[in-house]
């Protein structure tokens, strides 16, 4: 199954997760997730920025919660492969399904993850987002940026702009 990714960070490295979302390509399967606590120390820009587009309540979890939440939605996906645009994603995406640093994450590990990286979009994210003016206010919230890429994609394929 084929499952689009895109994670929000609180630092310039690109290393202290503030959010996750994972959506499959027919848009019927969704994860998003957000830490709880967030990480105190975010840059201007996230504060100003992500983190007013945070959902909070049920989607905000401890580290545990996430591992266990995220192994759950993709122990049930047939081969699922996650396509991302940006390298952070998937290294955050791993770090929350590997369990942190928790010394024994909770769940069943996953199926082996198939990662492709979706390069040259850059265009088609920026055309989705222009074609899509009443949901631009949610840009940098990780559930609308993976739609996007997962728009992009599907549209590039279309056209035949990048491999599968």
């Amino acid at each position: 199954m084929d499952l689009f990714l895109d994670c929000e960070w609180a630092d310039v490295l690109a290393s202290e997760l503030v959010s996750i979302a994972l959506i499959s390509r027919d848009g019927q399967y969704a994860f998003y997730a957000e830490r709880d606590p967030l990480p105190a120390n975010p840059t201007q820009w996230v504060r100003s920025v992500v983190y007013p587009l945070l959902d909070r309540g049920d989607v905000a979890m401890n580290d545990a919660t996430m591992t266990l939440s995220i192994r759950q939605f993709l122990v049930f996906l047939d081969n699922p492969r996650i396509h991302y645009d940006f390298g952070a994603d998937r290294s955050l995406c791993q770090f929350v399904i590997d369990g942190f640093d928790i010394p024994e994450p909770p769940g069943p590990m996953p199926p082996s993850i198939n990662w492709h990286l979706c390069q040259n979009l850059e265009q088609a994210v920026e055309a989705w987002w222009s074609s899509h003016p009443d949901v631009i206010a949610g840009r940098h919230h990780a559930l609308m940026d993976a739609r996007a890429l997962r728009s992009a994609y599907i549209n590039s394929l279309d056209c035949g702009q990048v491999d599968r």
